[in-house]
């Protein structure tokens, strides 16, 4: 998946963080197809942090797309892997990140950008 592809629907909008990672291959999938299913694997998972929306993306389905209040609000917790905003009309909310599977390099360039 290109990264122009994922972010034209929200081409209007400021990026502020994107992080795109090949998706793993899953055990059960390893053992049925074996290094086949690892070779042929084109899923992606993402994360999108534009200036109005928080974007996840996992194996190329949109698990999650919600509105924050402003970038400022954002707050990253590397402990468990989960970002804390507020949400113009539920106020505050927590997006786990732990399907993401976050390196440390991804985790220090969130912490630089949110922080």
């Amino acid at each position: 998946m290109d990264k122009e592809i994922i972010l034209k629907p929200y081409s209007n909008e400021k990026h502020i963080l994107f992080i795109d990672k090949k998706s793993e291959v899953g055990f059960w999938n390893y053992q049925m197809f074996g290094l086949f299913s690892f070779l042929l694997n084109k899923k992606r998972d993402c994360l999108i942090i534009t200036e109005n929306r928080i974007i996840l993306i996992i194996e190329n389905e949109l698990v999650t797309e919600i509105e924050h209040d402003g970038v400022l609000n954002i707050k990253f917790n590397p402990l468990n892997d989960s970002i804390s905003f507020n949400h113009p009309i539920k106020n505050a909310q927590a997006l786990s990140l732990r399907s993401l599977r976050l390196t440390y390099d991804e985790i220090q360039k969130i912490k630089n950008v949110l922080h």
